[in-house]
């Protein structure tokens, strides 16, 4: 040893550093301190071997908390994680993910399906901390791309993403660093992080970091109708940027060759009549990507050209020149009835366009109409209640108008055009004038004569 009484015998005194490398093979010669010859071996000979040891990881947890369905409100999030540092708690230090987490699902195949797959088993997910917490000041970001099954073309079905930061004094204390307080970090849209402790006795860490997210299933679909070749196809809808990723879900085998759909509010079930077969009525679970056909009874209209929800109600409607036809279509009981027809003294066509609801800062619902009419398209307000109908604007922008609903919060349209254009994002609804977000055409998909549908209300002002 150092400032040892033999120090000066050895040519290296302990402690001794040198350097280790991946498939380097060093030989340290070391000066073994002896009495005598005879007796050297009683030093012993010293082998070096190592033994892994686990750094520290991240370990979360994602549930989805839906407050519109009250049957289903704790749902685990099924997603595609990605993970970046950041320097600010919003801007990725590097183009590419600092750990590319994985899935936190397993898929599974129902028994007598078409071969789609449902997600099944969701669990905690757990990644490296490679690099220490002062090359991270600001902590994690995380991209979660919700994933709700796989169809039977092999298609992953996609949510929107959604991005959760993770900052460094919850790392703290879920590295146990810092004491453990499990206090919710409120990150604004409905979503809180914070570090909870698992009832687990056998957990090596008993802690892991819980992502609690609301109003996360933001279900749109599109129906395409008239494709060249009479089949119809209905589309679960991811919008990125100024593209629309667009996976299909259902085919003219299942719901028909002229469909119209709806999203009940509580974003679970998809409803899809067709025109030509109205009493017959098909809903789609979203979450279990299964579909069952039923009969419907009651006062059945000869033709169902709109569906929309409104006021957690379903309306099935007959929309001509001369007059409009509305219906109740009591999901649960599987009924029609009749609900008001209102006389029409424009010559406007209201066949081919579509409906959302509108809700005003009074709570007063209306309908707007979407309809299409030579070089221009046509929005009207319809109250039911009253049986009036207004024209709201009259716009060469929504030409060709074929589909139309309401998107994110609430006060976001998206419309359907034919002739290639594709679909188009508008920010100021009431003004379609204004300008507008253009998506990116599918190609071979054609937007003449379909239809769009969410479970979103538009919040709008009452026009003075």
């Amino acid at each position: 040893m150092a400032n040892s009484a033999f120090k000066d015998f050895v040519t290296d005194v302990l402690p001794l550093g040198f350097d280790i490398n991946n498939y380097e093979k060093n030989r340290l010669v070391l000066d073994v301190l002896c009495f005598n010859q005879q007796i050297a071996p009683a030093f012993g000979f010293e082998w070096f071997d190592y033994n892994i040891v686990e750094g520290d990881e991240i370990c979360v947890f994602i549930n989805c908390i839906n407050e519109y369905d009250r049957d289903f409100y704790h749902q685990v999030f099924a997603s595609d994680i990605y993970a970046w540092k950041t320097a600010d708690g919003a801007t990725p230090l590097e183009d590419t993910p600092y750990w590319v987490v994985g899935p936190n699902y397993e898929l599974t195949t129902p028994e007598g399906g078409d071969g789609s797959q449902i997600v099944g088993a969701v669990t905690p997910m757990c990644f490296p901390l490679y690099d220490v917490l002062e090359d991270m000041p600001e902590g994690l970001l995380l991209q979660l791309n919700p994933v709700f099954g796989k169809t039977a073309e092999g298609e992953l079905i996609y949510g929107d993403s959604v991005i959760v930061h993770i900052s460094r004094d919850i790392i703290m204390e879920y590295l146990g660093l810092t004491e453990y307080e499990g206090i919710a970090e409120d990150l604004g849209d409905g979503i809180s992080v914070k570090v909870e402790l698992t009832d687990d006795p056998q957990a090596e860490n008993p802690r892991y970091i819980h992502i609690m997210l609301t109003d996360c299933h933001k279900p749109a679909y599109f129906e395409s109708h008239s494709n060249g070749s009479d089949v119809a196809d209905i589309y679960a809808l991811r919008f990125v940027g100024g593209d629309v990723l667009m996976t299909k879900i259902l085919d003219f085998s299942q719901v028909g060759r002229d469909p119209h759909i709806a999203v009940a509010p509580n974003r679970r079930q998809l409803y899809v009549v067709d025109s030509d077969v109205s009493n017959t009525i098909l809903v789609y679970d979203l979450y279990s990507m299964s579909s069952q056909t039923f009969g419907i009874g009651g006062d059945v209209p000869e033709k169902v050209t709109q569906l929309v929800y409104m006021n957690d109600t379903l309306f099935a409607a007959d929309m001509n020149t001369d007059a409009l036809t509305f219906y109740v279509l009591d999901p649960d009981g599987l009924n029609y009835s009749e609900y008001n027809e209102i006389d029409l003294s424009t010559d406007v066509d209201f066949s081919g366009g579509d409906l959302i609801a509108v809700k005003d800062d009074a709570g007063h619902s209306t309908l707007w109409s979407f309809s299409k009419n030579g070089g221009t398209s046509y929005v009207h307000e319809i109250d039911l209640a009253t049986g009036s109908v207004t024209e709201l604007q009259n716009e060469v922008n929504l030409n060709n108008t074929f589909g139309a609903m309401v998107y994110e919060g609430g006060d976001f349209i998206i419309t359907g055009h034919g002739d290639d254009v594709g679909l188009k994002g508008w920010n100021t609804p009431f003004d379609f004038a204004d300008s507008f977000t253009s998506y990116n055409p599918i190609p071979d998909i054609t937007y003449t004569y379909g239809d769009l549908a969410s479970p979103f209300i538009l919040n709008r002002a009452r026009p003075q």
